[in-house]
């Protein structure tokens, strides 16, 4: 569970601003609000991208990781937080994959007009999600031993293996952080790391190449812009 013990609190009011933060003082990713993968449209957008051209998984090198970034808020009316962002979150999050990322992640910002004795139970639900798919993980692993063994044992299903293993990519990782506003805190032991099967095609193929090149159209500046905008804000209300 989250620490009761709070630090400081950050004022966020927007997705945007929780991105710019997060940016800033967690170094998650450079390229902003990435909407077109050479000349391909995608949507949703990823919000934010990470490149990195030297880490490797298995024989391939390059791995890129794109984040959801949503805003978690206090309704007064419900006397709960709203918790539609999270459920939006994750299949935007899950349609990544489509886009040629290897790991996509679900940010999850808790506001700080959220009460403090309504964080406890918000992130006991939060976490809740996080076990249900912990739980599709341990399923999915022995299911997965399940058809390796039958593999192993029927003769007649190793052309069907093989003709998985020819079209077959690999497992993408998804998983879903909190960060909070009262502590400054991103809590990655809050996670849900769940594999899903993606199989190769040369248009998923082509689009992971392009990530790679940096070959994508993104918001640039928008940190700078993002920081700017702030300051002049302050300034005006000084």
């Amino acid at each position: 569970m989250l620490s009761a013990m709070m630090l400081k609190t950050v004022e966020i009011a927007s997705e945007d601003e929780l991105l710019a933060y997060l940016m800033k003082h967690y170094n998650l990713g450079k390229f902003a609000k990435v909407d077109r993968i050479s000349t391909y449209k995608i949507s949703p957008d990823i919000d934010l991208l990470d490149v990195n051209e030297h880490q490797q998984i298995a024989e391939e090198r390059g791995i890129l990781t794109g984040y959801e970034i949503k805003l978690l808020k206090y309704r007064k009316d419900w006397k709960r937080v709203n918790l539609n962002p999270m459920h939006k979150g994750i299949g935007q999050a899950l349609s990544y994959f489509q886009f040629g990322v290897d790991k996509s992640i679900l940010v999850l910002g808790m506001s700080n007009d959220i009460p403090r004795e309504s964080v406890s139970s918000t992130i006991s639900e939060i976490e809740s999600v996080i076990e249900s798919f912990n739980t599709l993980r341990a399923f999915d692993a022995r299911i997965r031993k399940y058809f390796d063994d039958s593999f192993k044992e029927t003769p007649m299903l190793k052309g069907v293996k093989g003709l998985l293993l020819e079209t077959y990519c690999g497992w993408n990782c998804f998983g879903i952080m909190v960060w909070t506003a009262y502590d400054d805190l991103l809590v990655t032991k809050l996670s849900a790391e769940q594999c899903f099967p993606i199989y190769m095609n040369e248009k998923l193929k082509h689009r992971k190449e392009c990530l790679l090149r940096k070959e994508f159209k993104y918001k640039e500046g928008f940190l700078e812009k993002h920081l700017k905008s702030k300051r002049d804000g302050e300034r005006g209300d000084s």
